[in-house]
């Protein structure tokens, strides 16, 4: 693990099962037993039925690039040597959208569409952020 010079995000209350699941390198999704249904961002009431009735779910990890964007220059501290990179969402195949990264030789090469799975980017002892390659 190399220093890692973005910022790290933290957990709270609402999201700790989420990070836990990512340090261990599973992608959890919150599940509302009411609705029967995936929602993401995590939080304590879901967001379709607005009950607190939650679950975590692991997550297949794979989905489809829904929309994406070649960054070239990003001025925020920890990004500015980074580019270029894809910053896309993500549709997993649970039917929720994530906001992530897409690491790729060719960042060029991805487009709406492609089909991707997750992996894990170990930026801490303690904290695994969550990014997609491109699946074969």
């Amino acid at each position: 693990m190399a220093d890692y010079l973005k910022p790290v995000p933290t957990a709270d209350v609402e999201t700790k099962p989420y990070w836990e699941g990512c340090k261990r390198h599973e992608l959890l999704l919150p599940w509302c037993k009411h609705c029967k249904d995936y929602f993401f961002p995590p939080q304590a009431i879901c967001p379709h039925c607005l009950k607190a009735d939650i679950e975590w779910r692991k997550a297949s990890g794979k989905g489809v690039v829904y929309s994406m964007s070649v960054v070239h220059q990003n001025k925020s501290p920890g990004f500015r040597e980074q580019g270029p990179y894809v910053l896309a969402y993500v549709t997993l195949d649970e039917g929720v959208q994530m906001l992530t990264n897409v690491l790729a030789n060719d960042p060029y090469a991805v487009k709406i569409g492609t089909p991707v799975e997750v992996t894990f980017e170990d930026a801490t002892p303690e904290v695994s952020i969550p990014k997609f390659t491109v699946r074969k």
